[in-house]
């Protein structure tokens, strides 16, 4: 079968968690849709129909996807997922379709020709053998479905095993954070120092507090009033440059850009804006912070 779902379906645990994996590594490298694009094998839209839409992407993608950054994208921990999420998807499609297949038979069994009358049964109601059959086949299915998911998972870690004995091991991950998938985490203050702000809430009430402009670069210091913390945002960068905020308490946090034209920093404690400065190092040029009040302008050459 097809391994690029876009039929319509709810999103599944299996493909919940493949698609949480995806946006952290994009977290992470500071990669927007338009740069997977640019990077990948897949176009921007593509990608973000995947991860907006609930679709399961192409194997090929993620692939692509892996080669283009592999200091922080694990190959062999993405594709496990995607593996466990396309073969949950295999047997719902294939549940699906047997159910479908039942209700048609039992209906055609339930359907009395001209002139005849169906036996009924002691009390008077319609016999309860399709029905019955109905139920034992679902389960069936169900089992069957189990089955499938727990074989898939079993051969690819056999799979993995072998290729990690024989040398062919994928690249290490670029820390053990980065292994398996993240839930979105609530936090305040200080218990948010150093966490991911993509992966809290921090980023659903975030703010661009202060901006700056220079060197063609733009930073600015992102504020989260529900979660007092705040990041750096640099945009319009190269890789090599580098992303910091420096709260007034507390150990500052800092980033070098490893792909594409953006990058953030991890968080801060800050009760306030004004209570922690953004920077951008942009490298062979020099030093541009966020300190106009607002959403970055235009930025000068």
């Amino acid at each position: 079968m097809a391994q690029d779902s876009s039929a319509e379906s709810p999103e599944s645990p299996e493909l919940a968690a493949l698609l949480n994996l995806i946006r952290r590594y994009m977290a992470e490298l500071g990669w927007s849709y338009n740069v997977m694009g640019r990077k990948t094998d897949a176009s921007s839209s593509t990608w973000n129909r995947w991860c907006t839409q609930g679709k399961l992407p192409r194997r090929e993608a993620l692939i692509s996807f892996a080669d283009a950054a592999p200091r922080v994208v694990e190959k062999t921990e993405l594709l496990r997922v995607w593996q466990v999420a396309w073969a949950a998807q295999e047997a719902r499609q294939t549940q699906a379709t047997a159910l479908e297949r039942t209700e048609e038979q039992h209906h055609n069994a339930s359907v009395v020709p001209a002139g005849h009358t169906q036996p009924a049964t002691a009390t008077g109601s319609v016999p309860q053998e399709g029905r019955r059959m109905t139920r034992a086949i679902l389960v069936s299915i169900s089992g069957l479905a189990a089955a499938v998911i727990a074989g898939t998972f079993l051969l690819w870690t056999l799979d993995s095993d072998a290729n990690t004995s024989s040398g062919s091991q994928g690249p290490p991950p670029a820390s053990s954070s980065a292994a398996s998938p993240s839930l979105t985490v609530s936090c305040h203050g200080s218990a948010c120092a150093s966490l991911e702000p993509a992966q809290s809430i921090c980023s659903r009430d975030a703010v661009t507090a202060y901006s700056g402009n220079q060197y063609r670069a733009v930073i600015e210091l992102r504020y989260s009033a529900h979660c007092s913390a705040a990041w750096a945002k640099m945009s319009k960068t190269s890789p090599g440059d580098r992303v910091a905020i420096t709260p007034i308490q507390g150990p500052a946090e800092e980033y070098r850009q490893q792909y594409g034209r953006d990058a953030h920093t991890r968080m801060v404690a800050a009760d306030k804006p004004e209570d922690a400065r953004a920077c951008a190092i942009v490298q062979d040029r020099g030093t541009v912070c966020a300190t106009e009040p607002g959403a970055p302008t235009a930025a000068p050459n």
